[in-house]
């Protein structure tokens, strides 16, 4: 109550100054007594009244208002229902009693509102949260919930290249499990100075041996090199009658190694020798490079008449440990790109005596090996599924299931790598030796070394 009366007192104040200023203004001569009512002072009782005769004079031309448009819209509503009858009678609008108005709603044109009420709910639209009044609407659930076509478009491609991935998860452990997967044995070599990170090497194992339960010499004996730095695979043939020394055995031929003492002691044997690091390896036998061949469909290869004829030899012996009757696969003739089954490219890959003897057998198996892995490049995604399985199911490796699940993308991502080939020895590193009354390859380890340096290493 304070604060209010100092109010009034101020506005007593100001009325007091502008009337006093007036005043002194005003010519006495001219003074008249009717003007004195300028310079009337009015108490706060006659001040409270006239403010409540400016508040009744709104309010009662608000209603004024509010009943002539009220009056205009039912002309117009009799007008519109004069010139459109309905069935029934109609209700006359009831006297609005004198004193204070009882107001009514009036129905109006939906349409009339519709541009308001669409620009409410575009507004509501970037609402967020449970408030959204739009959203939670049927139409807005229904819209919200579909989105536009693009967002269901890569909606779309999300949903499939997941279920791509996770079925293409399933697979690889799939064929996986169906490796033999065996413990590294004892190492007694593993310092060799030719070791990088970004190289990865597998020994690629094919013994000669006719009975799966003991262990014969290594037929072939290929180093597969990754470089993923210099984007390069590389496919080392190591010739079986290197004359090398074997750890704690001596010296030998290099394909006595694995006999002596299984795949970790060729990788030793490698080591020593040639000083390339290698840890992992994969073993084929003798029945299961045909397999594996058969499942690809098998493979198209340039075949001389000597070599078609000499193919006989080992696939007479082949066919006695099969179990196939006389003569089967055998080829009077060669030809170009003749489509050989897995019987026949084991008998090629074996081939000794045509042209330069073990030199070119080595050729000949990096040559099987290329066409069998250009041959499932083109496979349709079933029988890639088929090939997949068996030769899984023939492999025997020393690499645990993480690290044949690394190994997987490994070869998977180097597909598209440079392909080359190399043996070793190669041409001027070796000359012809006998030693325990064997033909052997007596070599230049450092001319070799250097080779191998060069082309797997860069």
């Amino acid at each position: 109550m304070k604060k209010k009366k100092n109010g009034q007192s101020d506005v007593y104040q100001q009325m007091y100054e502008q009337q006093l200023k007036k005043y002194q203004s005003m010519d006495n001569t001219n003074y008249d007594d009717d003007d004195g009512e300028d310079l009337r002072f009015y108490s706060e009782e006659e001040l409270a009244a006239i403010e409540q005769a400016k508040r009744d004079a709104a309010r009662q031309a608000y209603q004024d208002a509010y009943l002539r448009q009220y009056s205009e819209s039912q002309q117009e509503y009799g007008r519109q229902a004069h010139s459109q009858p309905r069935q029934g009678s109609q209700r006359a609008p009831r006297r609005q009693p004198q004193g204070k108005p009882q107001y009514r709603r009036v129905q109006a044109d939906p349409k009339r509102y519709e541009p308001a009420a669409k620009k409410k709910r575009e507004s509501e639209n970037i609402e967020f949260g449970k408030k959204n009044s739009y959203a939670n609407s049927k139409k807005g659930k229904k819209e919200l919930s579909g989105g536009s076509a693009v967002k269901k478009f890569f909606k779309g491609v999300f949903v499939v290249l997941l279920v791509l991935v996770l079925l293409l998860q399933l697979l690889i452990f799939r064929y996986i499990w169906l490796v033999n997967s065996v413990d590294t044995g004892e190492r007694l070599v593993t310092n060799a100075s030719m070791s990088d990170k970004n190289v990865t090497n597998i020994l690629l194992i094919g013994s000669d041996t006719r009975d799966e339960n003991e262990r014969g010499r290594t037929d072939s004996m290929i180093l597969l090199s990754i470089n993923k730095q210099t984007k390069q695979m590389t496919m080392t043939s190591l010739m079986r009658d290197c004359y090398v020394e074997i750890p704690d055995h001596g010296w030998a031929k290099l394909n006595a190694a694995y006999s002596y003492g299984g795949a970790e002691l060729l990788m030793d044997t490698i080591e020593q020798n040639f000083d390339v690091a290698v840890d992992k390896f994969v073993y084929v036998s003798f029945f299961s490079f045909i397999d594996i061949v058969d499942a690809v469909g098998g493979i198209n290869i340039d075949l001389s008449d000597d070599e078609a004829q000499y193919m006989t030899d080992p696939m007479a012996e082949q066919n006695k440990y099969l179990g196939n009757k006389k003569g089967t696969d055998y080829l009077s003739h060669g030809g170009d790109d003749m489509l050989l089954n897995g019987n026949q490219a084991l008998a090629y890959a074996r081939l000794r005596y045509v042209g330069n003897a073990d030199f070119e057998r080595t050729q000949r198996q990096r040559t099987v090996i290329t066409k069998i892995i250009s041959q499932a490049k083109t496979l349709s995604p079933l029988k890639m599924d088929n090939f997949m399985k068996v030769c899984c199911s023939e492999l025997t490796t020393n690499m645990t299931k993480g690290e044949m699940y690394v190994m997987f993308y490994k070869l998977l991502f180097s597909m598209n790598y440079d392909m080359q080939q190399l043996r070793i020895p190669q041409e001027g590193a070796y000359y012809y030796g006998t030693h325990d009354e064997q033909s052997t390859l007596d070599l230049d380890f450092d001319a070799c070394q250097r080779e191998i340096k060069k082309k797997i290493y860069n």
